[in-house]
């Protein structure tokens, strides 16, 4: 499916509900414009542990960091709970190792691996409960060897962090424009928010065009209760650093 077949899915039932990631390609195509792959890479190589050859990547989605970086691992392995998304890094990636599992279920150590450094490239606001969180940090001490990395960044909730905010992006290739439109807002004391999506699809080829809608529900993290429950799950040294841009978060097993 490209993004005309999107478009064409859309309009043939533009009421019932979507979620943004049911569609791999709308979600390459705006992430590929919209975010800073190399960067990913860069955070990666700033906290290799000395002689690291084995990578783990939880929520790899499409697979655009595993491709980047297969060549220069011995072994290079990405999970995704998103069967469609492992689909397409499948299709990605010649080298790396995929499996379809629920980070917050699957560690490493339940295949018998172990990896020298484990990164997580935002994924932390879909883990909207405690227990999510902890159970994550459990598997990713226990996917680490003694003295192995993970490094995760996210949102952190302060007093700073603004209820109610409205934005518009847009990216676009010769073809196609997706402009999408937000709106977010705070749900409760513990930095849960509900951010309502509209993305306007155009097709110029085609002369067509979509619009489509979807909700998300994710949460802001509290940097000092990260900090506690990854030192809680075994890790020997767990601190979040403060940057322009989202916050990061360093672990060492």
């Amino acid at each position: 499916m490209d993004l005309s077949a999107v478009v064409d899915d859309v309009n043939e039932n533009p009421h019932r509900r979507r979620t943004f990631y049911e569609y791999p390609e709308l979600y390459e195509f705006y992430h590929s414009r919209a975010l800073d792959r190399e960067a990913q890479v860069g955070l990666l190589e700033r906290f290799l542990p000395e002689g690291a050859t084995r990578v783990l990547e939880f929520g790899c989605g499409t697979g655009p960091l595993l491709a980047r970086i297969e060549d220069d691992y011995e072994e290079v392995f990405g999970v995704d709970v998103n069967e469609s998304m492992i689909a397409v890094a499948e299709r990605r990636v010649s080298k790396a190792t995929l499996r379809r599992a629920d980070f917050t279920e699957w560690s490493a150590a339940a295949d018998g691996r172990t990896f020298d450094i484990a990164v997580l490239m935002g994924g932390l606001l879909h883990l909207t409960d405690d227990r999510s969180v902890e159970a994550f940090a459990a598997n990713a001490y226990d996917s680490l060897r003694e003295g192995g990395v993970f490094v995760t960044f996210f949102q952190p909730f302060s007093e700073d962090v603004e209820n109610g905010t409205v934005d518009v992006q847009t990216v676009e290739s010769e073809r196609y424009t997706v402009e999408r439109h937000s709106t977010s807002a705070l749900t409760s004391r513990e930095g849960h928010y509900t951010t309502t999506y509209a993305f306007d699809i155009v097709d110029r080829k085609r002369d067509e065009s979509a619009r489509m809608g979807t909700v998300f529900d994710g949460r802001f993290h509290d940097p000092d209760a990260l900090r506690e429950t990854f030192s809680a799950a075994g890790f020997e040294t767990a601190e979040t650093i403060d940057r322009e841009g989202p916050t990061l978060l360093h672990a060492v097993k």
